[in-house]
């Protein structure tokens, strides 16, 4: 057994797609988002650089918590992610199969691995930068810019080939003020993801058989 369609046929018999798919792709992108945006600074007349803290909450959650609770300091970004939908430029046929190969150093031989294609997804996502001063907001609005140049690579656990792009710059210049009367700045990034949802990777052993295989396994 050796074709793509054999191992596709074996995948199906297997009742493959009945098992429980518990993937971690949206944590894993949100960690790496939080991270990437938790390194934005600012700089005052002094060369004083502050920290640009970055949490995960809406923006109407932000406003909440920004006039209920008092040690919120800015400058702050929030992220939001918003909805996700199947992408058909990028989908491909769910009944093929992609066939892999790792070196079992431990045991000294190739081993066969088989998983479905991935899901292509697109992912949106909210950013937004929260300030009390317009120099901060261009500063902070202008690391983000930099970062998709033109777009910011996801890097996880599952690969590093995800590309995340600015679909849409709003200017909310408005001023929200709240009951002590702090002005607060906001202007806001929607982000667009596209990303792959991963299905397990399974083991063809020599037998025919089907097991379910972590490529940790192979560094024990």
């Amino acid at each position: 057994m050796s074709s793509a369609k054999d191992w596709a046929a074996l995948l199906i018999k297997t009742n493959f797609k009945q098992q429980q798919l518990i993937g971690s792709y949206y944590k894993d992108v949100l960690r790496f988002m939080l991270s990437k945006f938790d390194s934005l600074v600012t700089l005052n007349s002094e060369d004083e650089i502050t920290k640009v803290r970055s949490i995960n909450a809406t923006a109407e959650r932000t406003v909440a918590k920004l006039y209920q609770e008092n040690n919120i300091v800015l400058p702050l970004i929030s992220i939001s992610q918003d909805i996700s939908t199947d992408d058909p430029d990028r989908i491909r046929p769910n009944f093929s199969v992609i066939p892999k190969k790792y070196w079992d150093s431990k045991r000294k031989r190739a081993l066969r691995v088989v998983s479905y294609p991935p899901r292509a997804i697109n992912i949106n996502y909210g950013i937004n930068i929260w300030t009390k001063y317009k120099e901060d907001l261009d500063q902070v609005a202008e690391q983000v810019r930099l970062l998709f140049a033109p777009g910011l690579r996801i890097v996880t656990s599952k690969n590093n080939s995800t590309l995340a792009f600015i679909d849409r710059e709003d200017d909310n210049s408005s001023l929200l003020v709240g009951d002590r009367e702090d002005r607060i700045l906001r202007k806001s990034f929607l982000i667009s993801i596209e990303g792959y949802l991963e299905y397990p990777e399974y083991l063809i052993t020599s037998t025919g058989q089907v097991k379910e295989f972590n490529i940790d396994l192979l560094s024990e």
